[in-house]
Protein backbone atom coordinates (compact mmCIF):
# COMPACT_ATOMS: atom_id res chain seq x y z
CA UNK A 1 0.00 0.00 0.00
CA UNK A 2 3.29 2.58 0.81
CA UNK A 3 4.13 1.41 -2.46
CA UNK A 4 1.53 2.36 -4.34
CA UNK A 5 1.23 6.08 -2.91
CA UNK A 6 4.67 6.37 -3.25
CA UNK A 7 4.35 5.38 -7.17
CA UNK A 8 0.93 7.57 -7.36
CA UNK A 9 3.56 10.26 -5.84
CA UNK A 10 6.24 9.75 -8.70
CA UNK A 11 3.10 9.70 -11.10
CA UNK A 12 1.58 12.93 -10.01
CA UNK A 13 4.74 14.83 -9.49
CA UNK A 14 5.72 13.57 -13.47
CA UNK A 15 2.40 14.63 -14.52
CA UNK A 16 2.71 17.99 -12.83
CA UNK A 17 6.58 18.33 -14.40
CA UNK A 18 5.00 17.19 -17.65
CA UNK A 19 2.59 20.10 -17.74
CA UNK A 20 4.64 22.80 -16.21
CA UNK A 21 7.59 22.02 -19.75
CA UNK A 22 4.25 21.78 -22.41
CA UNK A 23 3.27 25.16 -20.75
CA UNK A 24 5.97 26.19 -20.47
CA UNK A 25 6.81 25.37 -24.93
CA UNK A 26 3.72 26.88 -25.69
CA UNK A 27 3.78 30.22 -24.01
CA UNK A 28 7.67 30.17 -25.91
CA UNK A 29 5.98 29.06 -29.14
CA UNK A 30 3.11 31.79 -28.60
CA UNK A 31 5.86 34.20 -27.98
CA UNK A 32 8.24 33.38 -31.31
CA UNK A 33 5.08 33.66 -33.12
CA UNK A 34 3.80 36.71 -32.08
CA UNK A 35 7.33 38.57 -32.77
CA UNK A 36 7.56 36.68 -36.32
CA UNK A 37 4.09 38.61 -37.04
CA UNK A 38 4.85 41.52 -35.86
CA UNK A 39 8.41 41.51 -37.90
CA UNK A 40 6.53 40.18 -40.93
CA UNK A 41 4.34 43.10 -40.38
CA UNK A 42 6.81 45.80 -40.54
CA UNK A 43 8.60 43.95 -43.39
CA UNK A 44 5.59 44.15 -45.69
CA UNK A 45 4.86 48.06 -44.36
CA UNK A 46 8.76 48.84 -45.60
CA UNK A 47 8.23 46.94 -48.92
CA UNK A 48 4.74 48.82 -49.87
CA UNK A 49 6.39 52.18 -48.85
CA UNK A 50 9.09 51.22 -51.07
CA UNK A 51 7.36 50.18 -53.80
CA UNK A 52 4.68 53.05 -53.84
CA UNK A 53 7.83 55.31 -53.73
CA UNK A 54 9.80 53.28 -56.69
CA UNK A 55 7.53 51.49 -58.41
CA UNK A 56 9.55 50.53 -61.54
CA UNK A 57 12.28 49.35 -59.31
CA UNK A 58 9.54 46.91 -57.78
CA UNK A 59 8.91 45.67 -60.79
CA UNK A 60 12.61 45.22 -61.71
CA UNK A 61 13.32 43.77 -58.71
CA UNK A 62 10.43 40.92 -59.06
CA UNK A 63 11.35 39.96 -62.32
CA UNK A 64 15.31 39.65 -61.54
CA UNK A 65 14.01 37.61 -58.59
CA UNK A 66 11.49 35.51 -60.72
CA UNK A 67 14.24 35.12 -63.48
CA UNK A 68 17.17 33.76 -60.63
CA UNK A 69 14.63 31.59 -59.05
CA UNK A 70 13.90 30.02 -62.73
CA UNK A 71 17.76 29.74 -63.05
CA UNK A 72 18.43 27.89 -59.72
CA UNK A 73 14.95 25.78 -59.82
CA UNK A 74 15.72 22.71 -61.83
CA UNK A 75 13.36 22.05 -64.56
CA UNK A 76 10.80 19.57 -64.41
CA UNK A 77 9.82 16.37 -66.84
CA UNK A 78 6.54 18.22 -67.28
CA UNK A 79 7.57 21.34 -68.08
CA UNK A 80 9.97 20.15 -70.56
CA UNK A 81 6.77 18.03 -71.56
CA UNK A 82 4.60 21.03 -71.90
CA UNK A 83 7.16 23.71 -73.03
CA UNK A 84 9.64 21.40 -74.96
CA UNK A 85 11.46 23.62 -77.47
CA UNK A 86 9.13 26.67 -77.04
CA UNK A 87 10.56 26.92 -73.51
CA UNK A 88 13.27 27.19 -74.36
CA UNK A 89 12.81 30.08 -77.58
CA UNK A 90 11.45 31.74 -74.39
CA UNK A 91 14.37 31.39 -72.27
CA UNK A 92 16.60 32.39 -75.29
CA UNK A 93 14.43 35.49 -76.31
CA UNK A 94 14.55 36.36 -72.56
CA UNK A 95 18.29 36.23 -72.38
CA UNK A 96 18.44 38.27 -75.79
CA UNK A 97 16.49 40.80 -74.38
CA UNK A 98 18.24 41.08 -71.48
CA UNK A 99 21.27 41.60 -73.25
CA UNK A 100 19.79 43.89 -75.78
CA UNK A 101 18.72 46.04 -72.57
CA UNK A 102 22.31 45.77 -70.97
CA UNK A 103 23.88 46.74 -74.12
CA UNK A 104 21.51 49.97 -73.74
CA UNK A 105 21.84 50.95 -70.62
CA UNK A 106 25.57 50.83 -71.06
CA UNK A 107 25.66 53.20 -74.66
CA UNK A 108 23.13 55.30 -72.16
CA UNK A 109 25.38 55.56 -69.71
CA UNK A 110 28.34 55.81 -71.80
CA UNK A 111 26.47 59.33 -74.16
CA UNK A 112 26.03 60.66 -70.72
CA UNK A 113 29.70 60.09 -69.53
CA UNK A 114 31.07 61.60 -72.74
CA UNK A 115 28.29 64.73 -72.24
CA UNK A 116 29.31 65.47 -68.95
CA UNK A 117 32.99 65.21 -70.09
CA UNK A 118 32.24 67.97 -72.43
CA UNK A 119 30.57 70.57 -70.29
CA UNK A 120 32.68 69.43 -67.92
CA UNK A 121 35.84 70.28 -70.72
CA UNK A 122 33.90 73.20 -71.73
CA UNK A 123 33.46 74.86 -68.56
CA UNK A 124 37.25 74.60 -67.85
CA UNK A 125 38.31 76.33 -70.65
CA UNK A 126 35.97 79.37 -70.09
CA UNK A 127 37.38 79.29 -66.88
CA UNK A 128 40.89 79.19 -67.75
CA UNK A 129 40.17 81.35 -70.93
CA UNK A 130 38.50 84.30 -68.47
CA UNK A 131 41.90 84.42 -66.21
CA UNK A 132 44.37 85.49 -69.31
Amino acid sequence: MVATKERDTERNATRNRAAEAIEAARERTVSAYEAARERTTDVTRQVTSQMNIYPVGAVIGGLAVGALLGVLLPRSRRESEWFGTTGQRIVDAGREAAQKGIDAGRDKVEQLTGQVVSKVGGAVVEAVGDKD
